[in-house]
């Protein structure tokens, strides 16, 4: 079971367009506007927070740093907190409707609206919690049993069994071939195409699943250069804005994309 030489803490980290620093704990930063990373030694937990009006650049930072110190921890002073924390979890506001997400956004809100008390400005520690060095941190992972040995067969046990008739297990079913492949529609070979286009223009992208009114598609961003979302509709597909926002850098995408989608 996972235990502490010394008291728990919690330490907020505020990701500000890919900029990570220590904040003081306050469950009013837990906003639409703010990344967050909660690090969690009471329930050995890391916590992501992303609101829904972070930029992807900060989203993707956040998420990549929470992963990353879910592992190593985070030093302050000569303190590392949350070294090696048992749980990830990440909590996108947008979305917010989904029974389990819903559910982990109580609980880390509850967590964070208690009276803390604070060592070093960021520790946040509860005053009236004793530990010592063998008591575990609660929500730890416990430790595996060893499953028991079983028991030695012997002739005098098999000559005890009552005669029967012998036990033959059932034949496993054989698993039926694949018979047909993934289908690729015309919308999605243009979908292709336009990746292509921006890939090659481009030194960074970002790609997010979106679904509007129920039809499938993707957000692509290209920082300073471009924003689109694509919808696939059967084998069309519809990009917003439609002159790719404008820029010369999103003109040489769409002109790119135009070439790909004229060999079709």
């Amino acid at each position: 079971m996972k235990t502490l030489s010394r008291k728990p803490f919690l330490l907020m980290l505020s990701d500000d367009s890919g900029e990570l620093a220590p904040v003081r704990l306050d469950v009013g930063l837990v906003n639409a506007d703010h990344a967050l990373i909660v690090l969690d030694e009471y329930n050995d937990t890391c916590w992501l927070w992303i609101g829904r009006h972070v930029s992807m650049p900060t989203r993707m930072h956040a998420t990549r740093m929470a992963r990353s110190i879910q592992k190593s921890g985070f030093k302050i002073g000569v303190t590392t907190i949350g070294l090696a924390s048992g749980k990830l979890i990440e909590m996108m506001e947008k979305d917010d409707t989904d029974p389990e997400v819903a559910s982990a956004i109580m609980s880390f809100k509850t967590i964070l609206d208690y009276k803390w008390s604070f060592d070093d400005k960021f520790l946040a520690f509860k005053k009236d919690v004793a530990t010592s060095s063998t008591e575990p941190i609660a929500g730890a992972p416990t430790k595996r049993r060893e499953p028991e040995p079983e028991p030695v067969l012997t002739a005098r046990t098999i000559r005890d069994e009552p005669a029967g008739q012998k036990y033959t297990p059932p034949k496993a079913k054989p698993t039926p071939p694949l018979t047909s492949e993934p289908t690729v529609t015309l919308a999605d070979k243009k979908a292709g195409y336009l990746m292509m286009a921006t890939i090659k223009n481009s030194d960074i992208v970002y790609t997010e699943k979106i679904e509007r009114s129920g039809t499938p598609g993707m957000k692509i961003e290209v920082p300073g250069i471009m924003v689109i979302e694509v919808l696939l509709k059967e084998n069309e597909i519809s990009i917003t804005p439609g002159d790719f926002g404008g820029s010369e850098g999103a003109l040489k995408i769409k002109s790119d994309f135009t070439k790909m989608v004229n060999t079709l």
